[in-house]
């Protein structure tokens, strides 16, 4: 359940300070202000400190200001994002603090619109492949190359592309054996829907970590629903970037979780394989 924060002010203002009144007040006044702002601004514009801030989240039942303004966003119906808030006005302090602010929120988001039930299905699926291609552009390149660095450990034929004709090709080659997991933030790049559509057609499970209602979600086997709103026109994507790899994590987990003894002893040669490349703490070397 969504909390209202304005039924929270009004139920709690006879036990809050007359400081935390103050604040009371300048977040009744303003949502959405608060809400796109910092600590330090609320603290300024009600003229407490910022430990006064924290106390009257807490006096509402929140763990902090970083749940305050994403329950403001909820109750104000849209979800506080990072571009938005960042200006070219601002210091680079109040600018970084926007950026963990605007990924913290979005990773509440996503953790609350988690699907257990998809995350354990897509990892049976990668488990029991016989042959894993990752796909990712741009930004998801990225992610897709960490998925792919994650996943070799536990599964097989592991490999990432960022390339549209190696995609194209190892599309028309999978099979019933294989799976395409497909990352994309908006789920609208043609090149990614058509390889997703022909890894479909020749047999393949298709996991699509993208955005609900997207033309690549309809060509998905799974869905890993990622909805996560960002500007992009003069950003590069890095919330949903952010989003992606905690998702990849999750199901990293996951698939640790389910796989069979067997990936206990592969992972064991991995180590013994990684050991005489480290060198050892006290040896004296380097």
């Amino acid at each position: 359940m969504h909390v209202i924060v304005s039924d929270r002010i009004v139920a709690a203002m006879d036990r809050l300070s007359p400081s935390e009144r103050r604040v009371a007040e300048i977040v009744t006044a303003d949502p959405r202000a608060t809400m796109e702002g910092t600590v330090a601004m609320l603290a300024r514009a009600a003229g407490v400190s910022e430990p006064t801030v924290v106390r009257f989240c807490r006096s509402l039942g929140l763990e902090g200001f970083g749940e305050l303004r994403l329950a403001l966003a909820r109750q104000e119906g849209q979800q506080p994002h990072l571009h938005r808030r960042i200006h070219g006005n601002m210091r680079p302090m109040s600018a970084a603090a926007a950026v963990f602010d605007g990924a913290m929120a979005a990773l509440a988001e996503a953790r609350d619109s988690l699907d257990g039930e998809a995350i354990e299905k897509a990892a049976l699926a990668l488990i029991r492949a016989e042959r894993v291609e990752i796909w990712g552009f741009g930004a998801s390149a990225t992610v897709a190359a960490d998925l792919a660095h994650k996943l070799f450990r536990v599964c097989r034929g592991v490999v990432a592309r960022d390339d549209p004709h190696m995609q194209a090709m190892a599309a028309a080659t999978m099979d019933e054996e294989s799976v395409a997991l497909c990352v994309s933030h908006t789920g609208r790049t043609r090149a990614i829907i058509t390889s997703a559509r022909q890894a479909r057609l020749s047999g393949a499970t298709v996991i699509a970590l993208t955005a609900p209602d997207s033309p690549l979600a309809e060509e998905a086997t799974l869905l890993l629903s990622a909805r996560v709103e960002e500007d992009t026109e003069l950003y590069t994507p890095m919330v949903s970037r952010l989003v992606h790899l905690t998702l990849g994590d999750a199901l990293a987990v996951a698939i640790g979780l389910l796989s069979p003894p067997v990936a206990s002893v592969r992972l064991g040669r991995i180590k013994a394989a990684l050991k005489p490349l480290k060198i050892e703490k006290g040896t004296g070397e380097g």
